[in-house]
């Protein structure tokens, strides 16, 4: 976000500089609100999969495949997720928008968590919304280190060993 100047937004666009104050308040709050409507579009689909019928391990499976496609995809927009997260905790328009995309990311998976718990599919100790959160914080651990350790190791990776530890929670019995 800082690189990009509200006159370079507004020439692109093609719209009026002043549009920008007058809408969105500031430039940072436009691009978050971009940022957040396209996140939202993108993940849209992994939530429905996960919402969806089917075993738990082929949905998880599934999503974890999808996510990592659409990380691949969206690689050269880790920088503006990154400069929305710096400015989140000094901007309320951007924690505004990010926490409510968070929470409405964190309830979907929470939901499925949940549904899995309830059907002895995972052990009871697990506490869908903190395994949400956690999840998500998985996540943006591994958007953070793409940018910090892109030699450490691939998020397909990361994703995968994580699915292995969820799924290898199975309640007893199974």
């Amino acid at each position: 976000m800082p690189a990009t100047t509200a006159r370079e937004i507004a020439r692109r666009a093609p719209a009026n500089l002043a549009a920008i104050p007058y809408y969105f308040g500031t430039k940072d709050a436009l691009v978050t609100e971009a940022l957040v409507a396209e996140a939202r579009e993108l993940v849209g689909p992994v939530l429905e999969l996960l919402a969806g019928p089917g075993p738990a391990a082929e949905r998880a499976a599934e999503a974890v495949a999808r996510l990592n496609e659409l990380f691949e995809a969206s690689r050269e927009r880790v920088p503006v997720y990154l400069a929305a997260l710096a400015a989140a905790p000094h901007t309320p328009d951007v924690r505004g928008a990010l926490g409510s995309l968070w929470a409405d990311i964190r309830a979907g998976l929470a939901e499925d968590v949940a549904r899995e718990v309830d059907g002895g599919r995972l052990p009871g100790w697990i506490a869908p919304d903190a395994m949400a959160a956690a999840i998500l914080s998985l996540v943006n651990g591994v958007v953070v280190a793409s940018v910090i350790d892109p030699s450490g190791p691939d998020h397909r990776a990361v994703a995968a060993q994580f699915l292995a530890l969820l799924l290898a929670a199975e309640a007893p019995g199974r």
